[in-house]
């Protein structure tokens, strides 16, 4: 196996931050209060996504063992996308009517199901060089990014639709996290290997502000849900 290179190795190593921006919470709701099953569902989901980063970046964009490069990228995306799914239904789950989840609840689902397999078709069939929104040398969204942006973009909706019921704290946190996914949208812009002088890696920047989001959802959480003795 051959050293990474820079970006790689930024990369890499930031792909930990989203690793444990899964494993933090979940270690902070065993060792303090659970938060309710459906959000301890999106810390086990981040986990594994960032497993799957770390997997890409470290062995799989560079340096391919253990299978093609197009099967880690697949599961690195693929697994974002399931945990917006992941956060969307805790959303209907919290904010929306039982007659709103019975409908919503499905389509977001199927949601989630188109977008991961629009994905694995694109990797699958080599077509991934493509970009469905393209910035010209700086980057770009492919399929896979591009559903995942926009699913994001309903999930946010899906909050600020019920933003009535949300405390003024919480809210507070929620328009923080709000701001951290479109400068981590900026971010997502470059591509994997773009880095600004002198030493900005940009998409291993996104990973740090992505995982700070996450940090700051479990937050969002914990303001939200009464603590039990």
């Amino acid at each position: 196996m051959d050293a990474l290179p820079n970006y790689g190795l930024a990369n890499t190593v930031t792909g930990f931050c989203t690793l444990f921006a899964g494993l933090m919470p979940l270690l902070f709701s065993t060792l303090t209060t659970p938060h309710p099953p459906r959000w301890m569902l999106v810390y086990w989901l981040i986990l594994i996504t960032g497993i799957f980063t770390v997997t890409l970046h470290g062995f799989g964009e560079t340096n391919p063992i253990l299978g093609e490069r197009w099967m880690w990228a697949f599961l690195d995306t693929g697994s974002n996308i399931v945990v917006v799914w992941g956060i969307a239904r805790a959303v209907l789950i919290d904010y929306y009517r039982p007659e709103t989840q019975r409908w919503a609840l499905p389509v977001v689902t199927l949601l989630m199901i188109l977008g991961v397999a629009w994905h694995f078709v694109d990797k699958w069939n080599a077509t991934h060089g493509a970009y469905v929104i393209g910035f010209g040398d700086w980057g770009g969204f492919r399929p896979g990014q591009t559903w995942l942006i926009g699913f994001s973009v309903l999930a946010t909706v899906l909050f600020f639709v019920q933003r009535a019921q949300i405390a003024a704290a919480p809210m507070r946190i929620l328009l923080l996290m709000t701001g951290m996914f479109l400068c981590g949208l900026l971010l997502a812009t470059a591509k994997n290997s773009q880095i600004v002088y002198p030493f900005i890696p940009m998409h291993a920047l996104w990973h740090v502000v992505g995982a700070f989001g996450f940090i700051a959802l479990w937050f969002f959480n914990e303001l939200r849900f009464p603590q039990r003795s």
